[in-house]
């Protein structure tokens, strides 16, 4: 997950074991002569087993917090920092599907950039009854400053048109287990609150209608299987996810539309030292959507919200080497489209992204990778750091 705009949201639940993450390699054998163990603080953030820093002690059994510095690098607000704080919360026994419950996590964040860009935010990830129930809460309060390049049914943009929205935005996710199965199914609640404004007057006095009062509510359900071996660095697994939402609120006028996500990441490896991921995902939403709520594509190189449409197709993958029991280097590459309803989604531009990155497992008994990412996408280049998946977690 990147440590870019609004970026600490949120972790997907799915059980976590206590052996080494796959794709680590074994540490090696413990020689017969030992150094003296480290004490105190040290002994938090020592592995006991290969002598590294690792977190996992301090997370599980301390009730520590993961301190995550954010190097906002997003070329749709700016350079900027930031802080966010994971606060891990122990489960302890098994699920129904024999593994051990995965800790639930609170996170709070607040985070800045050049061009005036802005939000804070608190959020919880809880696993409930044998983590037969999983929900997802959160509150972000953002003051976003971006430019729209037109999509839907406005025109192309040339140079972009900037603008702010600022208010406050909540979500409610609740998903139940079905029987002992990897298959969950539930429900989704979001509001938005906001006001848009326009920087600068336009050019084409039909897109001053860009700024206004906003109210969105939005609610749907929720279908998604998930077989990962680990919810914070997959490495085997398959995670699909529906979400299927209608839509009510006024900006200017009533409006009214439906939206459908689709996500789905397959993780496999080759070998010993090989790991590989690959992400579909799509997104479809309805005639009546706002501007500001258009998807886009997502993906590593491309900056936010650049290609915006009311179909949006994306695929990426990603290869892993492991060169020990810590650290890994990787590539990636993927290409995404995005189409008004005016133009069919087969007949839209390819816009291609890749790059390379490398990661460390700071966080041994929970699988937890940290690392860094560089990319190029059709305009520019762009770095992130990456805490946990280097795609959505959930």
């Amino acid at each position: 997950m990147a440590a870019c705009f609004l970026p600490i949201l949120l972790v997907a639940p799915l059980g976590f074991g206590a052996e080494p993450a796959a794709g680590v390699a074994a540490p090696a054998p413990v020689p017969a002569t030992q150094p003296k163990p480290p004490e105190g603080w040290r002994a938090m953030v020592t592995d006991p087993l290969d002598g590294r820093f690792d977190m996992s002690n301090w997370l599980l059994r301390n009730k520590g917090f993961l301190p995550v510095p954010m190097i906002i690098t997003e070329p749709a607000v700016g350079y900027g920092g930031g802080l966010g704080l994971l606060f891990f919360h122990a489960n302890e026994g098994q699920g129904v599907d024999g593994k051990p419950v995965p800790p639930s996590i609170t996170a709070v964040f607040g985070m800045g950039t050049e061009n005036g860009t802005w939000a804070g935010g608190a959020a919880h990830v809880g696993f409930w009854r044998q983590n037969t129930i999983r929900t997802t809460s959160a509150l972000i309060v953002p003051s976003v400053n971006i430019d729209f390049y037109g999509g839907g049914d406005l025109p192309e943009i040339p140079g972009g048109l900037a603008y702010q929205l600022q208010g406050w935005m909540a979500v409610q996710n609740a998903l139940f287990r079905l029987s002992t199965s990897n298959w969950w199914a539930g429900a989704q609640l979001i509001y938005l609150d906001a006001e848009t404004s326009l920087r600068d007057p336009p050019a084409n006095p039909a897109l001053a209608e860009l700024g206004g009062d906003v109210r969105n509510l939005g609610a749907g359900a929720i279908l998604q299987y998930d077989s990962r071996n680990n919810i914070f660095s997959p490495t085997t697994g398959w995670a699909a996810t529906l979400r299927l939402r209608e839509h009510w609120g006024e900006f200017h006028d009533d409006f009214k539309y439906t939206a459908m996500d689709a996500d789905s990441k397959y993780y496999f490896k080759t070998g010993e030292d090989w790991y590989f991921g690959w992400r579909v995902k799509g997104n479809f939403s309805g005639d009546e959507t706002p501007f500001y709520a258009l998807p886009f594509i997502s993906m590593r190189g491309i900056p936010m919200a650049r290609y915006q449409g009311e179909q949006v197709l994306s695929t990426e993958i990603e290869a892993r080497y492991a060169i020990d029991n810590r650290w890994s280097v990787l590539g990636f590459g993927g290409v995404g489209r995005a189409s008004s309803s005016e133009e069919k989604l087969s007949k839209a531009t390819d816009r291609w992204a890749g790059g390379a990155g490398f990661r460390y497992l700071i966080a041994r008994q929970l699988g937890f990778q940290t690392g860094v990412d560089i990319a190029r996408g059709p305009e520019e280049w762009a770095f992130y750091i990456q805490v946990g998946s280097s795609w959505a977690l959930f």
